[in-house]
C-alpha cells in the first residue's frame, strides 16, 4: 500500500484502548469524521504486544481501533510505548527496538503517518528510574538512556518500513539538549514532537524562554517574549544547527482542561469552555502559522466525569456517560476546520496590514491601568494570512488572556495595490459561526496596478474573526 500523503489539517488525541472508560472507537469516529480532522494519535503499549518474550501479538481491542482508523481513510500519529516487565530492565533499548520493527512490520500496510517513539520520557518512567536533570542539562543519565532508545528503535523502525516517518517527544528544553549531546540518535528520526501546552497562559504564550527560564533550564527554547511560534522556530534553526538537517514540526499533544480548579488547584488552571474553544482556535491557527503539522488536540473526548479532575475534562466533547455531547470547543474547530479546509498555504508575508487603535490612558488616568502579568507579553492584536486557490484567509484577533468585560477594540485591514477583482466576502466570528456585518470603504485607485480597499470596524478581542477575500472571475 502506497503511503497516505497525510492532507493538512487538525489531529485529535485519543485513548481508544480504554474502551471501560468510554473511548469506543465505532462511536467516537464518525464524530471525528464529522469535526473535520485528518488524524487520530493513540497508542499500543509494549507490555501489551509482547506478553512472552519474543513473541508478539497486537491485542484485539488496538487492532480493532487501527483499522477502523485506517479504514475510514484518517491517518494515524501511533504512539509505541512504555516499559515491559518482562525485561531485567523495564526500559531495555534492545527489546523495545524489537518491538519496533515488528510494529513497523506488521503495520506498512495501515495508514500509520508516522511512529512517535514514546511519550513524554521525564513524566513516564525514564526520569524515574535513571534520574538527572528534569530539563536534561548535565548530568542526565536519563536523557542518556532515552536517547539509545530513541537511536536503536528509530533504527529498527526505518529497516522494517524505509518509508516510515519516525518521529518522537522529548519535551521542549529537553530536545536541545538531546541534540547537542546525542545527535547521532537522530540519524534516522524525521521529526520532533512538542507538547505546548501553556499551562495557565493564553495560546501565545508558553511556559519557557526568557532569561531565567533559560537560565534554569541550562538552555532557552523560545524568545524573550515566551511565544509559542517562537517555539518551533527555535526548533527548526536548532536542529538545522546541531543535526545538520531539519526535523519536521509536530506538536501531537496539546489542550486546555475545563475543569474546576477551585478545589484541587494543580499544574494547570481550569478555562471556561468558551475560553478552551477561543484558545483551542487561536493555538491551531498559531501552530500552522509555525509550519507545524497535523497539530493534535488533547484530547477529543473527557476521560471521566470529575469535575475537579483536570486530566478528565481536556476534550472537546463530553465523555460517553454524559452522551458524547459536544462542548463549544467542537463547533468551533469545526468552524475553523470548515473554513481553511486541507488545501492552504500560509501567507508569511501578509498581504495587507490589520490597523487597530488602542489609545493609551492620559497620566491623569494611571488609577485606571489594569495589572500587568510579568510573565505574559504577547497582548497585541495578532493577524495570520492563509491562501487558497481563489481565496485569502485573514485571522484576527487580540493576544493575551480572555476578557468579556470591555467591548473589543476595533480594526481595518488595509489592502494596498489590491487586484481590481478582489472582493471581501465575508466577516463571521470562528468560534460561535456568527456572520458580522461587511463594512467597507469605497476603493479607490492606488498605483498605476492596484486598488486600495479597506474593511473596516473588525472587532479584534477574544475569538478570531475570519475575514474572507476572493479573486474573482474576470467578466
Amino acid at each position: 500500500m502506497d503511503k497516505l500523503k497525510m492532507a493538512k489539517g487538525l489531529g485529535v488525541c485519543t485513548h481508544f484502548e480504554t474502551r471501560d472508560k468510554g473511548w469506543k472507537v465505532e462511536k467516537l469516529l464518525p464524530m471525528i469524521i464529522k469535526l473535520g480532522a485528518v488524524a487520530v494519535r493513540s497508542e499500543i503499549h509494549w507490555e501489551k504486544t509482547e506478553t512472552k518474550k519474543g513473541y508478539y501479538k497486537i491485542p484485539k481491542v488496538y487492532q480493532d481501533w487501527v483499522d477502523r482508523v485506517s479504514d475510514s481513510g484518517l491517518g494515524i500519529i501511533l504512539i509505541l510505548d512504555y516499559g515491559n516487565p518482562l525485561y531485567n530492565n523495564p526500559l531495555d533499548p534492545a527489546g523495545f527496538a524489537k518491538f519496533a520493527g515488528y510494529m513497523a512490520r506488521i503495520l506498512k500496510s495501515k495508514n500509520i503517518v508516522a511512529y512517535e517513539i514514546w511519550n513524554e520520557p521525564t513524566n513516564f518512567f525514564f526520569y524515574r528510574q535513571y534520574g538527572g536533570n528534569w530539563s536534561g542539562r548535565e548530568p542526565s543519565l536519563w536523557r542518556e538512556k532515552f536517547c539509545e532508545l530513541l537511536g536503536m528503535s528509530a533504527d529498527a523502525i526505518r529497516n522494517a518500513d524505509p518509508d516510515a516517518e519516525i518521529i518522537t517527544n522529548p519535551g521542549e528544553p529537553q530536545f536541545f539538549h538531546m541534540a547537542n549531546h546525542h545527535p547521532e540518535s537522530f540519524r534516522n528520526v524525521d521529526g520532533v514532537s512538542h507538547h505546548p501546552y501553556t499551562v495557565r497562559f493564553p495560546p501565545e504564550t508558553v511556559p519557557f524562554g526568557g532569561g531565567y527560564i533559560s537560565a534554569q533550564d541550562g538552555i532557552a527554547c523560545a524568545d524573550d517574549e515566551h511565544g509559542y511560534v517562537s517555539l518551533f522556530e527555535m526548533t527548526r534553526r536548532h536542529s538545522l544547527l546541531a543535526l545538520k538537517k531539519e526535523l519536521g514540526l509536530y506538536a501531537t499533544e496539546f489542550g486546555f482542561s475545563t475543569y474546576n480548579h477551585n478545589f484541587k488547584p494543580g499544574w494547570f488552571c481550569g478555562y471556561t469552555e468558551a475560553a478552551q474553544a477561543s484558545y483551542l482556535c487561536r493555538a491551531i491557527i498559531l501552530s500552522f502559522a509555525a509550519g507545524v503539522k497535523t497539530p493534535c488536540v488533547y484530547d477529543f473526548m473527557n476521560d471521566g466525569i470529575d469535575p475537579e479532575d483536570a486530566e478528565s475534562n481536556f476534550g472537546i466533547i463530553r465523555n460517553d456517560q454524559e452522551g458524547y455531547r459536544p462542548k463549544p470547543a467542537y463547533h468551533a474547530l469545526k468552524n475553523l476546520i470548515h473554513a481553511l479546509g486541507t488545501d492552504w498555504t500560509y501567507l508569511a508575508d501578509a498581504p495587507a496590514e490589520l490597523s487597530v487603535q488602542v489609545n493609551g490612558l492620559p497620566a491623569t488616568l494611571y488609577w485606571q491601568k489594569q495589572a500587568e502579568e510579568h510573565f505574559l507579553k504577547i497582548t497585541k492584536p495578532q493577524s495570520f494570512w492563509f491562501g487558497k486557490r481563489d481565496e485569502f484567509l485573514c485571522f484576527v484577533w487580540k493576544g493575551g488572556r480572555m476578557n468579556a468585560e470591555y467591548n473589543a477594540p476595533v480594526g481595518k485591514i488595509i489592502w494596498e495595490h489590491a487586484p481590481a477583482n478582489l472582493k471581501a466576502l465575508s466577516v463571521e466570528d470562528v468560534v460561535t459561526g456568527e456572520k458580522l456585518a461587511l463594512n467597507l470603504e469605497a476603493p479607490r485607485r492606488n498605483g498605476q496596478y492596484g486598488m486600495r480597499k479597506i474593511v473596516k470596524d473588525i472587532p479584534v478581542g477574544n475569538n478570531p474573526i475570519l475575514v474572507r477575500w476572493r479573486i474573482m472571475p474576470s467578466a
